[in-house]
C-alpha cells in the first residue's frame, strides 16, 4: 500500500469518525415510563435526578415502543448481586441481557447502559427481572434539532471609531464615520429605529452624508451649521446641534450605511424604537 492510499484511508476514517460523534452529539436520551410499575428509587447525579422502577412482586412490567428503532436500558441496585440480569420480551420472544458493573453511588451499584435496537412493528415491550434489588428506567433516543442563530436587533458591522458625547445629563457612545471609512450597521426584520446624527464643523461648511439602504440611497441629509452649546467630546471640537431621523420596520434584516458627502467628520448613534 503506497503511502498516498494509507493517507487517504486515515483521512476518510478520521472524516467518518468526526460526522459519527458531530451524530452522537445532536441525540439525547429521553426517560420513559412503564405502563404498570411499582416501587421506585431515586438516583441523583451531578447533572440530574432520575427515577428507577421496579415491578409488583412476581410481575413484569411493560413499555410502550410503538414507532421506536431503538431504546436505552439503564439500571441500578440498592445492594450488589451476584448475576445480574434481566429478560426482555417481544413478539413472543425472550431474550436475555446481563448487566456489567459501572459505578458504584453512595447507595446504589449503577450498571452500564444497554442499548437495545428493535426490529419494525414492536408496540410493547415486556422487562422481567428476578432480583428485587434491581430497578430499572428505559431511555429512547430524540434528535436535538441545532439552535437558529440569535439576530440582534442593532449590529454594528464598520465604522471609523467610537467617541463619548457628554451633557448634563449624562454620557452616550457616538460611532464616528469620515471619508473612505462609513458607517455600517444592521437592524433585524420589524424593528424600527432612529438615528442622531451630528458632524465636526469646518468653518461655515454644510455637512451632507447620504443613507443608503442595502445598497440604495435613500436620502442625502443636511446638518445645521450651527454649534452646540450643551455637548462635548474629547478631541472633537465646534460640533453641530445634533438631527434625528426616524426610519420604520422593515419585512427583512436591512443594512444601512451612512458615507459622507462632504470633508466633515460625522457621529452617529443608531437607537432601536419601542414599540407602541
Amino acid at each position: 500500500m503506497t503511502k498516498y492510499r494509507l493517507r487517504l484511508i486515515l483521512t476518510m476514517l478520521a472524516l467518518a469518525l468526526s460526522i459519527l460523534f458531530m451524530g452522537q452529539a445532536n441525540i439525547r436520551w429521553k426517560a420513559m415510563i412503564f405502563d404498570n410499575p411499582g416501587s421506585k428509587r431515586l438516583l441523583k447525579s451531578e447533572k440530574s435526578s432520575t427515577y428507577f422502577y421496579r415491578s409488583l412482586p412476581e410481575k413484569s412490567m411493560l413499555l410502550n415502543v410503538q414507532d421506536m428503532q431503538a431504546i436505552e436500558i439503564r439500571a441500578i441496585a440498592k445492594s450488589k448481586v451476584d448475576k445480574p440480569q434481566f429478560v426482555l420480551k417481544y413478539n413472543d420472544k425472550k431474550t436475555t441481557y446481563d448487566l456489567k458493573f459501572f459505578s458504584a453511588s453512595v447507595a446504589y451499584q449503577v450498571y452500564e447502559p444497554v442499548r437495545i435496537t428493535l426490529p419494525p412493528g414492536v408496540k410493547q415491550l415486556e422487562l422481567i427481572c428476578y432480583s428485587r434489588n434491581i430497578y430499572f428506567r428505559a431511555f429512547h433516543p430524540i434528535t436535538l434539532q441545532p439552535k437558529k442563530p440569535t439576530v440582534p436587533a442593532l449590529k454594528i458591522i464598520k465604522s471609523a471609531g467610537t467617541i463619548v458625547l457628554s451633557n448634563s445629563a449624562g454620557k452616550k457612545q457616538y460611532y464616528t464615520f469620515k471619508e473612505k471609512a462609513p458607517l455600517t450597521f444592521q437592524i433585524k426584520a420589524g424593528k424600527a429605529f432612529s438615528l442622531f446624527v451630528r458632524a465636526q464643523l469646518i468653518e461655515k461648511k454644510t455637512p451632507v452624508f447620504g443613507i443608503y439602504r442595502n445598497g440604495v440611497l435613500l436620502d442625502k441629509i443636511s446638518l445645521s451649521v450651527k454649534r452646540t452649546k450643551s455637548y462635548t467630546s474629547e478631541g472633537i471640537n465646534h460640533l453641530t446641534i445634533g438631527k434625528k431621523l426616524d426610519y420604520s420596520a422593515q419585512d427583512k434584516i436591512a443594512v444601512y450605511e451612512l458615507r459622507p458627502l462632504t470633508d466633515n467628520l460625522f457621529i452617529a448613534c443608531p437607537v432601536i424604537r419601542k414599540a407602541k
